[in-house]
């Protein structure tokens, strides 16, 4: 077994094509074929189901996926990790930010790390919660930030803050003036939320659950930017951290208003997650703490909202 075996296998099962991953690898069908079939005969079981639409894993397969890119990911770092600089970390690390936060952690952190770790490479994405899940399992990611880390019992990691949630709807849609609203009196408003595989949806029927408070789920839709044109139109509210809608809550003419759920108050802890069985680079080391640090910043000066969690390093 060589690390190009490995990677040729990791691109057909990332494809899901023998053709598709040759056209990208630049290497001819059959020897591909060759390279698995030798993988194959050394584990001793089938790697790969052939079918008419491409190939799909076998249960040894995936488990071989998820090592290979963990095995992977250190040997493209290892050569950063031996010529870099005494004390000085060096490489590339992929951090995945879960919902809104997104937002306002890329900036700060993009310039925390180029000013303190310029030799580290920031690569930086987004997603739903349940996606960067299933990012962090399947090792795409090295580092996350994410809510519901107890989720994934095999990862370690450290809750760095606490957000609270609120009612959002249209500007016209809370006649007093108070900044709160109690969970029960939600009651039947209509609402636009996430699929039951969010966190948040399954946060929230807990909650009316509990309470034995219905919700009136009339609209499904994971992305944000849509949920707000539901509530911009009038046609919908949405229980949503304040980070989702900032920009629109600061405008001078809101289209959207907010008030805070009480009796009880709806929290989630966003924490910082490591990918399970993967060694911890300094590059790493470095995007955790810088990540952790403009976290805490941005709390302190009010633009992230939520309260920080003090807990015992990873």
């Amino acid at each position: 077994m060589t690390p190009r075996q490995l990677r040729y296998f990791v691109a057909i099962a990332e494809t899901g094509s023998i053709s598709t991953a040759s056209a990208l690898l630049r290497v001819a069908q059959p020897a591909l074929s060759q390279h698995i079939a030798v993988l194959e005969a050394e584990f001793g079981v089938a790697l790969l189901e052939r079918h008419a639409r491409g190939v799909s894993l076998t249960a040894e397969g995936r488990r071989l996926q998820e090592r290979a890119g963990s095995i992977l990911a250190q040997l493209e770092g290892l050569r950063d990790e031996v010529v870099a600089p005494s004390g000085k970390p060096r490489g590339s690390v992929r951090l995945c930010l879960a919902g809104s936060v997104a937002q306002l952690i890329a900036g700060p952190l993009y310039r925390y790390v180029e000013a303190h770790y310029p030799d580290v490479r920031l690569l930086l994405s987004s997603a739903l919660s349940s996606e960067v899940r299933v990012a962090v399992e399947t090792r795409q990611v090295d580092l996350a930030l994410m809510p519901n880390a107890f989720e994934l019992p095999t990862a370690q990691s450290r809750p760095v803050y606490e957000e609270s949630f609120s009612l959002f709807g249209p500007a016209t849609a809370f006649a007093d003036g108070d900044e709160t609203i109690r969970f029960a009196a939600i009651g039947t408003r209509p609402l636009v939320a996430p699929d039951r595989d969010h966190d948040l949806r399954r946060l929230m029927e807990r909650t009316a659950v509990t309470l034995n408070c219905p919700l009136n789920v009339r609209y499904e839709i994971n992305d944000p930017e849509m949920c707000f044109a539901i509530v911009q139109e009038g046609l919908a509210c949405a229980i949503l951290p304040e980070t989702a809608a900032l920009g629109r809550l600061r405008a001078d003419k809101p289209l959207v208003t907010a008030r805070r759920i009480v009796e009880p108050e709806i929290k989630r802890v966003q924490s910082i997650v490591r990918v399970p069985l993967r060694q911890l680079t300094a590059a790493t080391e470095a995007v955790e703490r810088s990540l952790e640090q403009v976290v805490r910043n941005l709390s302190v000066q009010r633009l992230l909202p939520g309260t920080l969690v003090q807990a015992n390093k990873i």
